[in-house]
């Protein structure tokens, strides 16, 4: 893995959230996985409406996975890490509070897609990523297991 692609979306996901910096070498270890692997990772035993996760930070395991086939030297592929960072990030300012309610879930998604948006516009990408989040709203009734909100 390459330190300075590290560091550099490190840097830009300290500075699209505003969220307090850290240095790069306690970021947790970051892992390709295969697909079936991110499958299993992301859902446990594979389900229907496990939707296709290419990356995820794991706080239980401190440990960001990723799929082995994203190309890293590539916008759209490392965006996938930035907004990761910016979960970790998240996660060193409110530990499990982050994911305590729908509500905190949302939002901990929300600024996470909104850096990794800000960080491919700043690339001359045309890809959004969140779009799903827009329409997901919280109800009593939801469903949606805490730290298990993966629509990416």
């Amino acid at each position: 893995m390459d330190a300075s692609l590290i560091a550099f979306l490190l840097d830009l996901a300290v500075k699209f959230t505003g969220l307090a910096a850290m240095p790069v070498d306690q970021l947790p270890p970051l892992q390709a996985v295969s697909r079936s692997q991110m499958r299993s990772i992301s859902c446990g035993e594979p389900k229907a409406g496990c939707g296709e996760v290419v990356a995820l930070f794991d706080p239980d395991r401190y440990r960001i996975f990723y799929l082995g086939t994203l190309d890293l030297q590539d916008a759209e592929d490392n965006s996938f890490l930035l907004h990761e960072f910016v979960h970790v990030l998240q996660h060193r300012r409110a530990g499990a509070a982050m994911y305590a309610s729908c509500a905190a879930l949302l939002d901990t998604e929300a600024q996470a897609y909104r850096a990794q948006n800000a960080y491919l516009r700043r690339e001359g990408r045309l890809m959004q990523v969140g779009a799903v989040l827009q329409a997901t709203t919280c109800a009593a009734s939801n469903a949606v297991a805490a730290g298990r909100f993966l629509a990416r």
